[in-house]
């Protein structure tokens, strides 16, 4: 008995292009492809025939799911479970090796002009018997349908049910059918007519590597792709944004739609969405913000608000945007505060959105993109300035030691007779020396208030800008009497500083302390 071929079941993601990593067999006829789309969807193979075309070896927005290994260890909905059922049960080992049993499936969207464009393409694993596969477009997240089990799908009104009807004959002889999700039951199921949809199965065998899985040739009738106008199909109405976020694929058992569900593959996450995102995000330099300053912003475009404010830290989102023109400008940087930086490289911009900031506007101005989000950091940095204080002698010689209140913070001179506080918002602060070094006096004990108006740290002032203060050495003067005969003689100082005046006896003397620079005239008379 042959061994049933392993596969893993999961999905890959691609974001850009995926390079074929083996060639194709046979490639059929390519025809036209549908209007306003460069996806070759109808020509049954899944590389470009035409150059500057798209096909499933580098399709936009590009996610792979693959189902379990053909045999007992593959699932499927089971207990006669139908279409409009929800709360379904996942069964292992119910899958005949039939035309229902899945391989892999594709779903890949973009955005052209107005319209939004959907692909979808599918492996089977028998070729037998006509096709009747129903991909399932979920807005939400489905459970996990990998392991056995009873399930509630996650539905919402709105989700999509697209049917790929393959009656046998021609590779072309393809029907896609559109169902949408109402109330606890899928609408009547309505064929998209010709410009709408179009789809093809593989006429001539061909190797297929969707997402760039491993190759697997795939005779004829076992792959499957269309190519779905959502927006002529009215499944993306002009002026209204729609998003779906997950994406799985099942087989039915006839084309009757209450005929019972058979294999399925998946679900995987997806972005379809017509609409696009804009953030608006705002940071201070310093942060946290020392101001909480609040800042403005308006908008153009049709934002709605088109104004609001932020403070640091916050952020205004512009989410299920139409795709289009906006702008946003900030209308003033705050006090104190210049706008630094507009910067919006988080941006998302797959599918063409572009940002152009300018700080000399306060503004940037956003081109966006069906599936793009702009995402946007207005960045102000605080206009902060600093001050410097001078100390020293009135002989020219700098001071260390001496003590300065500059802006309510107590500062010492340090060798060169500076002190200096930074990171001072603009405005005006008081500055006084408190207390002089050792040895001097203060020549100035007033409070001056200093103005802050300009950006600056304590290294970008130097010694010659600093504030200039200056300090009088002080001197202790002392004139003593001392008899050479105990008891011989008394003396007395007459002095123009009175602070020296005294009549001396013999051992006493005369001091006056702290004297500042000056002439002193004294007489001194010895008592003969």
């Amino acid at each position: 008995m042959p061994r049933a071929r392993r596969r893993r079941y999961g999905f890959i993601a691609v974001a850009t292009t995926i390079t074929a990593l083996f060639a194709v067999i046979f490639v059929a006829a390519s025809g036209a492809n549908l209007s306003g789309s460069p996806f070759e969807g109808n020509d049954g193979n899944l590389i470009v025939n035409t150059a500057g075309n798209q096909d499933w070896d580098n399709a936009p927005n590009l996610v792979v799911g693959q189902d379990l290994p053909t045999g007992t260890s593959d699932n499927s909905f089971g207990q006669g479970t139908k279409e409009n059922d929800s709360n379904v049960t996942v069964v292992t080992g119910s899958i005949p090796n039939s035309k229902a049993d899945l391989g892999r499936f594709a779903v890949a969207n973009q955005k052209v002009g107005t319209d939004t464009f959907l692909y979808l393409a599918w492996t089977r694993e028998n070729a037998s018997g006509t096709v009747n596969f129903d991909f399932e477009i979920n807005q939400a997240a489905q459970p996990n349908l990998g392991t056995p089990g009873a399930k509630t799908l996650n539905r919402q009104n709105g989700d999509l049910l697209i049917n790929y009807a393959f009656n046998g004959g021609s590779p072309s002889n393809v029907t896609i059918s559109r169902a949408i999700w109402n109330n606890g039951a899928w609408g009547p199921l309505q064929a998209l007519p010709a410009g709408v949809a179009e789809g093809s199965t593989n006429g001539a065998p061909i190797s297929e590597n969707l997402g760039g899985l491993a190759a697997v040739n795939r005779p004829v009738g076992q792959f499957g792709e269309a190519a779905i106008n959502m927006t002529a199909a009215g499944l993306f109405p002009p002026g209204a944004c729609t998003h779906f976020g997950s994406a799985y694929v099942k087989s039915r058992s006839s084309t009757a739609f209450n005929s019972e569900i058979k294999d399925f593959s998946g679900p995987v996450a997806v972005n379809i969405q017509n609409c696009g995102g804009i953030i608006i995000r705002k940071v201070t330099v310093p942060s946290p913000d020392p101001t909480s300053t609040s800042f403005g912003y308006t908008t153009n475009g049709g934002l709605s608000p088109s104004s609001f404010t932020l403070v640091n830290g916050g952020s205004q989102s512009y989410l299920n945007q139409q795709q289009g023109q906006y702008s946003v400008a900030e209308n003033d940087p705050g006090p104190n505060f210049v706008l630094s930086s507009i910067d919006c490289s988080a941006s998302s911009t797959g599918n063409g959105s572009s940002a152009t900031p300018s700080v000399a506007t306060l503004s940037v101005a956003l081109d966006l993109k069906a599936g793009d989000t702009l995402d946007c950091t207005f960045t102000n940095t605080l206009q902060q300035g600093a001050i410097k204080v001078l100390k020293s002698s009135i002989k020219g010689q700098a001071l260390a030691g001496a003590v300065f209140s500059i802006a309510g913070q107590s500062v010492t001179t340090g060798a060169d007779g500076t002190a200096c506080v930074d990171h001072l918002n603009f405005g005006s602060y008081n500055v006084q020396e408190t207390a002089a070094p050792a040895g001097y006096s203060r020549d100035d004990t007033s409070v001056h208030s200093v103005s802050v108006n300009s950006v600056a740290t304590c290294a970008d002032i130097s010694a010659a800008q600093a504030l200039p203060f200056t300090d009088t050495p002080l001197t202790d003067v002392e004139i003593k009497v001392d008899s050479q005969a105990v008891g011989g003689t008394q003396s007395s100082v007459d002095c123009d500083n009175d602070a020296l005046d005294a009549a001396l006896a013999e051992h006493v003397d005369s001091k006056a302390t702290n004297q500042s620079p000056q002439t002193i005239h004294c007489t001194i008379v010895i008592d003969p």
